[in-house]
């Protein structure tokens, strides 16, 4: 399963709240004290053990229909185990669960909180999913022509989507060094869509170098990905 990132356990949590907030943060207990007593278990945590921990908390909550949701939609757990009367899960990536509660929780502190305009745009880097975008057009960039589909897809993000990544994209441009990944992933993302925009027009383009280097680019990213699919 491809990794996931802070801002796909950020979108579970503002998306479906205090529900998912209470499940995804005591479900994480268990993991950590189950890696802490390096107990031999089927997983990083099961559904009774969740349901009891909840019902302490005062929760009295059935969470099948959300950790379907969490497994299905978001990906942020999967099965290791199933039977007639228990069922096991671990986290796609624990480190990743951890740090998106702080930042839920309002915990994630570094030496950029000293800043609040800093540490507001943290955030909505970290929701505004630039990984996920990147990918799509990178996908568009490789074709020899866009579908219906690719075109209306496009659209939607660069009329929804992109405006929002351009707006952050100038203000990270103050702070480049806390920002230099985003940053050069946006950069990225126009080089790809210099040549996307010309094949949704219709234009029968020759790729000069520059543009070529940047398909031979997205077809490696591409590969890599599949690879880690």
């Amino acid at each position: 399963m491809v990794g996931i990132s802070e801002s796909i356990v950020l979108d579970l949590l503002y998306k479906y709240g205090e529900k998912a907030y209470l499940v995804l943060k005591t479900a994480y207990e268990l993991y950590s004290v189950n890696t802490v007593d390096g107990r031999k278990v089927l997983g990083d945590f099961d559904f009774k053990s969740l349901v009891s921990k909840l019902r302490e908390k005062g929760f009295n909550y059935n969470p099948n229909q959300l950790l379907r949701i969490m497994e299905r939609d978001f990906g942020v757990i999967e099965t290791t185990y199933k039977s007639s009367n228990q069922r096991w899960w671990r986290f796609t990536d624990p480190s990743v669960i951890s740090k998106a509660l702080d930042i839920y929780e309002g915990k994630y502190e570094d030496s950029l909180d000293s800043d609040p305009e800093v540490t507001l745009l943290k955030l909505q880097v970290e929701v505004v999913d630039i990984d996920n975008i990147l990918n799509f057009i990178s996908e568009l960039s490789v074709k020899n022509s866009l579908s219906v589909s690719d075109k209306s897809k496009l659209k939607q993000m660069l009329f929804n989507d992109i405006p929002i990544v351009v707006k952050l994209f100038k203000e990270t441009q103050n702070y480049e060094n806390f920002f230099k990944d985003f940053n050069s992933k946006v950069r990225l993302m126009f080089k790809y869509l210099n040549i996307v925009i010309k094949k949704f027009k219709g234009v029968n383009i020759d790729l000069d170098v520059s543009e070529e280097d940047h398909r031979k680019d997205s077809l490696a990213r591409l590969d890599m990905l599949s690879s880690k699919s």
